[in-house]
């Protein structure tokens, strides 16, 4: 098994990931508006489709000297642990693209945002819940 990651090694390949999910998220909620789908299932489509690329990314990356084989009960646990911070990503979203400000024509500025204020849930999540040490 390998040696036990540095906490801040941890977070950086967690930065990583979170960058390459939102880069997933961006360029999927981009085409789904230009596409003339509604804003609000656009950015569900566009964040669970993150989801399951930061799922691949963290348990490769940030998280491989803990994470097993992938399966279905690892994702589903990685998808529940997220739901809080999904919930308040959305909710954040949903706020600033409902007032008539900067955000409202700016659907990628307000999901970075968003994904921002979310980020230490995620983490903790992850690192105490779904990639939580094994016992040996």
């Amino acid at each position: 098994m390998p040696a036990e990651r540095s906490l801040k090694a941890r977070l950086c390949l967690f930065a990583l990931a979170g960058l390459g999910g939102f880069a997933v998220d961006a360029a999927i909620l981009t085409a789904l508006v230009h596409q003339g789908l509604n804003i609000d299932l656009a950015r569900l489509i566009s964040f669970a489709c993150a989801l399951v690329a930061t799922w691949l990314i963290n348990r490769s990356l940030a998280f491989s000297d803990r994470a097993g084989a992938p399966s279905l009960a690892e994702f589903a646990q990685y998808a529940s642990a997220s739901a809080l911070a999904g919930l308040i990503n959305l909710g954040v979203f949903a706020m600033l693209v409902a007032l008539d400000g900067p955000f409202a024509g700016r659907p990628v500025l307000a999901a970075a945002l968003a994904t921002g204020v979310s980020m230490s849930v995620n983490f903790w999540s992850y690192l105490k819940i779904v990639f939580a040490p094994k016992a040996s």
